[in-house]
């Protein structure tokens, strides 16, 4: 092919790209994405982690994980963990110290249940890990 042809092949296509209406749309939400990285905004401290960091207690705080069909993986520490994490950002913590995990019998709801509590807690920027 002759290199102006080829030249005003390439123009032509880029003139007619230009002037459609395509728009382009995606999955990718600003708010899902900034809920998908909020755990990692909150770093787990245990009690003796606390005695030499100036930090304000913002409160109690818990997740759980609930499995509700039996087609389901069952409730799990690590997911009920990572929701109390999340509501732990949701208070601007950015720490969080956990009391305990407890693992409940299956009722109407949860097959299995797991619940963690834990104080939501804010340290000072210059502090944080």
């Amino acid at each position: 092919m002759h290199p102006m042809l080829r030249f005003s092949t390439l123009i032509s296509i880029i003139i007619l790209t230009g002037c459609s209406n395509y728009q382009f749309s995606s999955n990718l939400d600003k708010d899902n994405f900034e809920e998908y990285f909020k755990p990692s905004q909150v770093t787990v401290y245990s009690k003796s982690d606390l005695v030499n960091l100036d930090h304000q207690l913002l409160g109690a705080v818990e997740g759980s994980s609930c499995q509700q069909k039996s087609n389901q993986p069952p409730a799990d520490i690590k997911e009920a963990r990572t929701n109390a994490r999340i509501n732990a950002a949701n208070m601007h913590a950015n720490g969080i110290v956990f009391q305990s995990c407890i693992n409940f019998e299956a009722d109407k709801t949860c097959l299995s249940n797991v619940i963690c509590y834990g104080q939501a807690i804010l340290l000072e920027s210059n502090q944080v890990e």
